[in-house]
């Protein structure tokens, strides 16, 4: 397929306008230009509102037309009969990229369809590109450009490695919330709607080839263009892991990816094995989602399938028997050389334990030596393994992290983390995310990821 030009000046645009501006925060055009003000946009804002002289302290104008500077880049937030115009005065204007916010086409059925083909002709005949419409369109914390999530989230503008590409709003903007908070930083985000212009392919080719971009996530109810869609992401999965939830699975499913943004979803069984052979993860909600990509931002895959686990919980030593087996993972037993050397490690710190077998459940540590006592474990018990899963009580602290993280690029094996108490630890855990050190609030969730992570590094070799 071939490459679409100019989608760098997409997400990042020197200036914007906002067609439907309102002073009204709880209607689109509102909300979205308040968020713009809020993220503290790096270019030109323009509100575009015949009946407003000023808005949110902004200049408004009554036509895109009257804008005096180039528009990189418009939102259109109108009634849908009234796209058509928009559309047509925004490629007078030589704007080259057009995020229709409006609903009320593809998704209402033909009548909807045939209006959203009419705006896509207009487009077409002026070199404009159009992202939706029936979407909320971009998010590049870079330059401060947020049309997806609520102008009062507190998301700052760090910038990460993950990509996100949804057909939804909803999963768009709970992904860029639940996983910031989680600790994932993204690098841009899409939401894309009813694709009637540019599609999921478009953009998955694009962020290929994104230097920001290592990790490549899609919520998809429909595909344009399957075959394409299929190949691309065959391609691209040797070089950055692709992860996507497909949604539209059942009946009930099916009609309401429909109605949303008039899709119509594949045969699910095929498709979930197509996904496999291409070296996709697949993701069942968003929680599977979020955790998939919490896992592939760690800079390194496992080698193999050998997992070692070290616990201050015995139950979270069983817990972590009990799934490890069905998800294709071993749990092999120690040397009696590392066992040794645990003894060891261990001495006049902790009371007697049993035999450190793997998983090792070393009951407790003294606070004053808990971080130190898991690094140095941790590094016996890598020795053997492809990667290891820590419950420690431990303070997950800034020098933990560093720590850590140090000793995964070390080994070059990948270091899980599930906290003793999760719930106490929740800003901690965004703090080994972010350090690229996979951290979950149960052991099956982290197991689980870490499964998906050894078939792509199989898928890989």
């Amino acid at each position: 397929m071939a490459k679409i030009q100019g989608l760098d000046q997409l997400f990042n645009p020197s200036s914007l306008a906002i067609i439907g501006a309102s002073k009204n925060a709880q209607m689109g055009g509102g909300f979205l230009l308040k968020g713009l003000i809020r993220s503290g946009f790096k270019g030109k804002l323009y509100p575009i509102n015949p009946k407003q002289s000023e808005i949110m302290g902004l200049r408004s104008y009554p036509s895109i037309l009257d804008i005096p500077e180039e528009v990189d880049l418009a939102i259109v937030a109108v009634s849908a009969r009234i796209v058509p115009q928009v559309i047509a005065e925004c490629g007078e204007k030589g704007v080259k990229f057009v995020v229709v916010h409006s609903v009320g086409f593809s998704e209402l059925g033909t009548q909807g369809k045939e209006l959203e083909d009419r705006i896509l002709h207009i487009a077409q005949q002026s070199g404009i590109r159009i992202i939706g419409p029936n979407c909320m369109g971009l998010y590049c914390p870079r330059v401060n450009l947020n049309t997806i999530s609520i102008p009062d989230a507190d998301l700052g503008n760090e910038a990460g490695h993950v990509a996100f590409i949804g057909q939804s709003g909803w999963a768009s903007e709970n992904f860029i919330w639940i996983g910031y908070e989680r600790g994932l930083r993204l690098s841009k985000a899409v939401s894309i709607g009813n694709q009637s212009d540019l599609t999921i392919e478009d953009f998955i080719d694009y962020f290929a080839d994104d230097t920001e971009t290592k990790v490549i996530v899609c919520y998809i109810e429909g595909i344009k263009r399957g075959r394409e869609f299929l190949q691309l992401t065959k391609q691209i999965s040797k070089k950055k892991p692709i992860i996507v939830w497909k949604g539209g699975k059942t009946e009930a499913g099916i009609r309401a990816a429909a109605s949303h943004t008039g899709s119509l979803a594949s045969n699910s069984a095929i498709f979930d094995a197509a996904l496999s052979q291409s070296g996709i993860a697949s993701a069942q909600n968003l929680e599977e989602l979020i955790d998939l990509a919490v896992g592939f931002i760690c800079p390194v895959l496992p080698k193999g399938n050998r997992l070692g686990v070290l616990v201050e919980s015995g139950a979270g030593a069983v817990a972590s028997a009990d799934v490890y087996q069905k998800l294709g993972l071993e749990i092999p037993t120690f040397a009696a050389e590392t066992r040794q050397e645990l003894v060891n490690a261990l001495y006049d710190i902790i009371p007697a334990f049993p035999s450190p077998q793997n998983p090792v459940d070393i009951v407790w540590v003294p606070t004053e030596h808990s971080a130190r006592v898991f690094l140095q474990c941790s590094r016996i018990i890598l020795k053997e393994v492809d990667a290891i899963l820590l419950v420690p009580y431990a303070p997950l602290d800034e020098s933990y992290a560093t720590k850590l993280a140090g000793l995964r690029d070390e080994l070059g094996k990948p270091i899980m983390v599930v906290p003793g108490s999760a719930i106490m630890e929740k800003t901690g855990m965004s703090l080994l995310v972010r350090n690229g050190i996979p951290t979950f609030t149960i052991p099956e969730r982290a197991l689980k990821v870490l499964s998906a992570m050894v078939r792509y590094s199989n898928y890989l070799h």
